[in-house]
């Protein structure tokens, strides 16, 4: 009797270990497909993508083209592999800015470019081409302004200037520089506004 109540004892908790053993392993295979995008990882890659902003009217006022564009759910935010972001604004001049990498943020109302920037804008009617060139630039596309923090070289047909922060508009078509001002203004070029 002790025989039959031992392997009795026996089937009861290996079935019992089985059973526990095929739910677990059903939770666990459901629960893989149940779990939602990771919030820390992207949730999606692009390569090769051109993105264009238009206005109410339907006019594109902006292009956005990447290498590779890696988008976060998380909070919303974009990395960019070699990125060139070019203003198309009717009756202003077109500026490009290219760098190695770019963070798109807000939604796109706000990009920083990081890497070897350089920012070019075609001449206007009356103005020279202007080029920028800085290792860290904030864009803000709807007002087509640029700024940077950092150490800035902007020249102007046969201007050049040198310093630490500034901002561009370039609907507004002026360059403020911030600090550490330095360079060679020609005499054929507007003047440009300094600030220390």
């Amino acid at each position: 009797m002790k025989d039959r109540i031992s392997a009795f004892i026996a089937i009861v908790l290996l079935a019992s270990l089985a059973g526990v053993s095929y739910w677990y392993s059903q939770t666990t295979r459901l629960g893989k497909l149940a779990v939602a995008v990771s919030r820390e990882g992207p949730d999606f890659v692009v390569n090769g993508v051109t993105l264009t902003q238009f206005d109410d009217t339907g006019r594109a006022v902006n292009r956005l083209h990447a290498n590779q564009l890696t988008h976060f759910a998380a909070d919303d935010r974009s990395e960019l592999v070699q990125p060139r972001m070019t203003s198309l604004r009717p009756n202003q001049p077109q500026v490009e800015a290219r760098s190695r990498t770019a963070l798109v943020e807000s939604g796109g109302e706000r990009v920083v470019l990081s890497g070897d920037v350089v920012v070019t804008r075609a001449p206007g009617a009356d103005d020279s081409p202007m080029q920028l060139r800085s290792q860290s630039l904030v864009a803000i596309p709807d007002l087509d302004r640029y700024s940077t923090d950092v150490a800035v070289e902007v020249e102007r047909g046969d201007s050049l200037v040198r310093s630490v922060g500034m901002d561009y508009d370039n609907l507004a078509r002026t360059v403020k520089f911030r600090s550490n001002v330095r360079g060679t203004i020609a005499s054929t070029a507007p003047a440009l506004e300094a600030s220390r």
